[in-house]
């Protein structure tokens, strides 16, 4: 039965509840939102990260080991804190990101702090009125392993774990003049896209439409193609007979594969803004839209 000592442990249960299951739909949403902390590599832990939410939440408004949770609960609360504070002074981030993409969010970082003073409170309350000695009872049991088990089912179907490593490329943020893209980048305008593809390559081809797409934007004044080519390669001719007949208007430059050993995958392309090369994009050309946002 609920007594009255026992509302500030289920007020933060419930509260811990909410935030895990508004993230568990969309957890790769959560693991961008990691990304936009500015602490990239913890990405991963996102699903367990939102498991233990769960779990708190589910001990605290069951009342199992309700002291020892309520510490778990603090401390996991101060480390999103301080990871909060440290995203709005240093990136800006407004947005908590507590409870998903589709619940509500702060419209300012105070609210954020005013709830969790408040949640550290109740947590406070708890610790010091409530023990560790309740009898879990067998339904508690079941309710707890059907839930975790349906929860850590539902997370990982939305869970990338790689979707966010990143492969650094020599180049990236490089002034242009200090790499061997120089040789290939017309110094005509403040922006370019310069893109390397191999005619054999699928995910070049993919690639075209979105190419012709950013010839037709503003996001770049100037765009480049040069395809690598292998001198000894006795389909070279054949291939290059049928691109030309799928993309009879698109000006390319032929160039030989010894003489870019910088690109090593098929398309890389290049963001070049004031004689810097901002972005690396290795793998298929995204829209021009779609990279824009």
């Amino acid at each position: 039965m609920l007594q009255i000592k026992n509302i500030p442990a289920v007020i933060v249960g419930v509260t811990f509840l909410c935030s895990g299951l508004g993230k568990i739909g969309n957890v790769i949403y959560f693991q961008h939102l990691i990304v936009e902390y500015d602490l990239s590599y913890l990405n991963i832990l996102a699903p367990f990260i939102i498991l233990i939410e769960i779990l708190i939440g589910i001990f605290l408004i069951f009342k199992i080991r309700t002291r020892i949770v309520s510490l778990c609960a603090t401390v996991m609360l101060f480390v999103f804190t301080i990871a909060f504070t440290y995203a709005w002074l240093s990136n800006g981030i407004t947005d908590c990101g507590c409870f998903g993409q589709h619940m509500p969010t702060t419209s300012s970082p105070w609210i954020t702090y005013i709830r969790n003073f408040i949640l550290f409170i109740l947590l406070g309350i708890s610790y010091f009125t409530e023990n560790d000695n309740q009898e879990i009872e067998n339904w508690k049991r079941i309710s707890i392993f059907t839930i975790m088990f349906a929860a850590t089912f539902v997370a990982g179907m939305t869970y990338k774990p790689f979707a966010f490593i990143e492969h650094k490329h020599p180049f990236d943020n490089q002034p242009i003049n200090q790499t061997k893209l120089k040789e290939y980048y017309q110094q005509l305008d403040n922006s370019s896209l310069i893109m390397f593809f191999s005619y054999s390559c699928p995910h070049c081809i993919n690639s075209m439409e979105n190419f012709k797409a950013w010839q037709s934007t503003e996001i770049v004044e100037n765009t480049l193609a040069y395809v690598v080519v292998d001198s000894t390669n006795i389909d070279t001719d054949s291939l290059r007979i049928v691109f030309t007949q799928h993309y009879p208007s698109l000006e390319i430059y032929e160039v030989d594969k010894d003489n870019v050993d910088f690109v090593e995958a098929f398309p890389t392309s290049f963001v070049i803004r004031n004689d810097t090369i901002k972005h690396v994009i290795i793998g298929e050309l995204p829209s021009p839209y779609l990279f824009e946002n």
